[in-house]
Formats: structure tokens, sequence, C-alpha cells
């Protein structure tokens, strides 16, 4: 990654001390406490010093904002806005919550000094690049569609008297679901794209996924003639397996315990030369390291436990050679870690001005692993939210009547327990 544009700020003393902070101009002294609400499964406050500095940090910002701002983004645990994310523009008011535009210059910064304590400093330049550089450049040619002031911030559980509480960043080609419950922290699943995503924005040059490429590359030259045979698909969709749901109001078909079974394909960890495996850890690497190092390490503690049963897929454009600047898909799949990254190719007002190469998607998830309580995707929130109901939310929108999924990007049929219903592969994309 290009060094960091921003660094990590130090907190303010309102930070440090919100409860004797003064409001920003654009709030009000009124009471700003969310709604009780009834989840269960919660846990206390965390004694663990850098959880501590997140929540306080949390818990300044909500203060900061007026009682509407604050009634706009915060929610409950339970409430299903945490799955109702999407990749399309943010326009036209599709997103929940409260955006950047909605904030003052103070409370923007504020909020920003927030990710830089959940996202090392390489996540939170992809983060920036993303959502301020190369939005940016798409807001010039058109600036009702795209534009940074878009991004919207949903709040989920009340960090003032919980330890179990979260956040989602949520937009175009940015979406991170950052998670609090007790000493665990997560930040998945985390959507990061970029249409473009090598390029130059008001003076500041950008390569969001330069790590996620190259360390790729170099991974692909060093595989044998076997290995490279084994990795190789012949599929001929390059789109996302378990991406973001595509229309705004459909919830993320891909949350809990979703069977990843069937994604056990490809070149074997252990199967790997020496040099091989290398590489392939310094790619699975840059995905988890996007999350601040202790965090990430406990992240990555459960990864390497597991890591002789990682799998890795490429699909190439036929009769080619990958390079930086040609098209090709990877996704790596371990119990712990799902990674993918794919260039989908120029859409729409783009499809003349930018190279199929330079549209880029990666998704990160955590596949369920029945061995940890800790649930897959948004931790033990999943299996926490539905009380006696169904243990996931992917059984809870699959099973309930007043939910319709009538498309889900498998590419191999699923079946639920007792339950008739089986969904076949489907793609549709935008932006």
């Amino acid at each position: 990654m290009t060094q960091i544009k921003f660094p990590l700020l130090a907190l303010s003393l309102c930070l440090l001390a919100f409860s004797s902070c003064k409001k920003d101009e654009d709030s009000t002294d009124t009471d700003t406490t969310v709604d009780a609400c009834n989840t269960s499964g919660t846990v206390d406050q965390s004694s663990n010093t850098e959880i501590e500095t997140m929540r306080q940090a949390m818990v300044a910002f909500r203060n900061s904002l007026s009682t509407e701002l604050l009634n706009e983004g915060s929610t409950c645990l339970d409430n299903e806005r945490f799955y109702l994310w999407h990749n399309t523009p943010a326009n036209n008011n599709n997103r929940d919550g409260i955006t950047y535009g909605d904030l003052s210059a103070s409370q923007l910064t504020a909020f920003k000094e927030i990710l830089q304590l959940f996202l090392s400093a390489d996540g939170y330049q992809k983060v920036y690049e993303i959502t301020e550089l190369s939005e940016g450049w798409l807001n010039n040619v058109m600036s009702a569609v795209w534009n940074p002031d878009f991004y919207s911030i949903d709040m989920f559980g009340d960090p003032e008297t919980s330890g179990s509480w979260g956040f989602q960043l949520d937009g175009h080609h940015c979406v991170v679901n950052f998670l609090v419950h007790g000493d665990n922290v997560s930040i998945v699943p985390a959507f990061l794209g970029g249409e473009p995503a090598v390029d130059t924005w008001n003076g500041e040059s950008f390569d969001i996924f330069s790590d996620e490429r190259d360390l790729a590359l170099t991974l692909y030259n060093s595989l044998d003639a076997t290995e490279l045979s084994q990795a190789s698909s012949t599929s001929t969709s390059h789109s996302l397996q378990v991406g973001p749901a595509d229309m705004n109001g459909d919830p993320d078909p891909y949350k809990g315990n979703y069977d990843y079974s069937g994604f056990e394909t490809g070149l074997k960890y252990s199967e790997m030369s020496a040099t091989a495996q290398a590489n392939l850890i310094l790619v699975m690497k840059e995905y988890v390291y996007n999350m601040t190092t202790n965090f990430a390490d406990v992240w990555w503690a459960d990864i390497m436990t597991n890591i002789n049963d990682t799998y890795f897929v490429w699909i190439n454009d036929a009769g080619t050679t990958p390079t930086a600047t040609s098209e090709f898909y990877y996704r790596i799949y371990n119990p712990y870690l799902w990674a993918e990254f794919n260039t989908e190719g120029s859409t729409g007002a783009n499809s003349g001005s930018i190279a199929d190469y330079n549209h880029v998607h990666t998704i990160t998830r955590i596949p369920n692993n029945p061995t940890t309580d800790n649930g897959g995707d948004y931790g033990i929130f999943a299996s926490m939210i539905n009380g006696n109901g169904p243990k996931t939310l992917y059984e809870h929108y699959a099973m309930a009547n007043h939910h319709e999924l009538s498309s889900f990007k498998f590419d191999y049929t699923v079946k639920l327990e007792d339950h008739n219903h089986t969904h076949g592969h489907h793609h549709h994309h935008e932006g």
C-alpha cells in the first residue's frame, strides 16, 4: 500500500472525557440515549484498554450528534439493518442511517478516527482511497449517482450501557461491519471495491488493491504445472460467489452459518510447495490485517490452526497470462477466512473510459466453523440475535414467510434441512 495520507489523529479530550464534551453547534442538549433494546445474549463491557478506547470514541461521537441524527443512525442489535447492505450506488437515499454529508466537519473527523481505531493503517488507507478518491473520481462523471457524501453510518446497540455493540459503514464500493462483543472485535463481512481501482483524483494517485493484486500474481507465478492445474478453474464466471446483495432492500444471503462446504475445491494448502505456501500466507494476511493488529492476530491464530484446510482457486481469461493489467479472479477458503478478488469489467457510464481490469470487487468473510461459538460473519451476533429462533439470520430469512429470497449466488445447490427450498446460481451486477 502507499503511505497512509491520514495518520491516526490523537483522540481529543472530548473523546476521552465524553461525559463533559460540548456538543457541536448542530446538536441539541436533549437526552440522546437510544430506546432500551431487549436483544438477548449481550455481555458486559470489556476491560481491554484498546476496546475501551474504541467504546469511548463511539460514545463521544454519538453524544456529538443531534437527537434527530442519533435517532436516525441508531437501532438495536437485532435490527435487520445489519444485513441490508448492498452494492449499488448510494444515491436517492437508498441506505439507512446517517450519511457523511449529514455530519459537520468535526463530527466526520471524529468518525474517521473511530475507523482508524478498528483498522490498520493499510486498511484505513484502502477505505480512504475507495470512499474519497475513487468515489470522488466517479462524482466527476455523474455527481447525482456517486458522491463521497453518500456513504452511510448505522450504529447498533448502545456502547454506553453494553459491551455488545457495533456500527456499519455502507456505500457503493465500501461496506464494513464493525462489531464489539465483550473482548471480541470483528470487521466482517467487509466488501471493498473500486472503479477505478487505479487512477489519480484531485492530484492524488491511488492503487487501492495493489497488494491483493501483486501478491496474488506472485503466488500464481510460483505454482508449478501440477499446482496450477489444481488451482485453475474452468468456470466462465468471474463473479464473487458470496458477495453483496445486488439490490436495495435485499438482505445479505450469506450470513450466519451459510454452508461453504461446496467450496472445498482447488489447490489445497497442504499440497503446495513451501514457496507457494509462503506466498499464499502473504495474500491471506493482506485481507486479515486490514484490521488493527492485536485483534487481527487473534483472528490469524484461528486461521493458522486450520491452515491445512485452506483452498485456493484461480480463474483467468482463456489463453492469457495474468498481469497487473489483465482480468482475473481468485478466492481463498479457510474455515476462518474467505477472501475473493475479481476484476469486474467496466460498467455503464464508465464502459468507454475505464479498462475492464480497473474495476475490482473484493469480499472478506469468516465462514462458520461448527467448533466455535463465535459464529462466522457478524460474529456471535448471527446466532444471538434470534434468541430461541433459528440459529442464524440466514435460516431466519430463508424460512420466514415474510421474506422472499428469490436468487442466491450459489454455484451449487443448497438444501435446508426439513425444507424444500433450493436456489440456483444467479448473477446481477450494478456498479
